[in-house]
């Protein structure tokens, strides 16, 4: 048997789009996998917390959030101490020790009389907030 050659147009086109594709693959693949060098200058951490308080550039930050914390409650449960905090003046939430608050703020200790929280690498302590005191109530068995 003889081989006969037969090439076609429309054999043309697909040996030029393959061509193209393993090309764009071998071009393409050590581009993508190489990790890029930051041209960033350094920025001193003072200058980042100023600039924060711009919702959408904390989105970006590695700067802790500024944050409120009200401690309504401390719980002994059966997974281990629970803490009933108020971030930011929103309804209270339960969270257990070592949870994350929000981006570089976590809960570090739960005690009796307080919460612990750690805030970009310092350790801040939050009491509990204590109910006021109530008027004395009349007596109201008989003696």
């Amino acid at each position: 048997m003889f081989f006969t050659s037969r090439f076609s147009p429309a054999h043309g086109v697909q040996l030029m789009a393959l061509l193209a594709a393993v090309a764009g693959a071998v071009i393409w693949t050590p581009l993508l996998l190489t990790s890029a060098e930051s041209h960033t200058p350094p920025v001193a951490p003072q200058a980042l917390a100023a600039g924060t308080e711009n919702p959408a550039l904390q989105w970006f930050s590695n700067v802790p959030t500024a944050l409120q914390v009200k401690v309504s409650g401390v719980l002994a449960g059966a997974r281990g101490a629970v803490a009933i905090l108020s971030l930011n003046d929103g309804p209270p939430r339960g969270f257990l020790l070592g949870e994350r608050l929000s981006p570089g703020v976590r809960l570090t200790a739960i005690e009796g009389d307080g919460v612990e929280i750690e805030r970009g690498g310092e350790k801040q302590r939050v009491k509990l907030d204590t109910l006021p005191q109530g008027p004395a109530l009349p007596r109201l068995t008989r003696p």
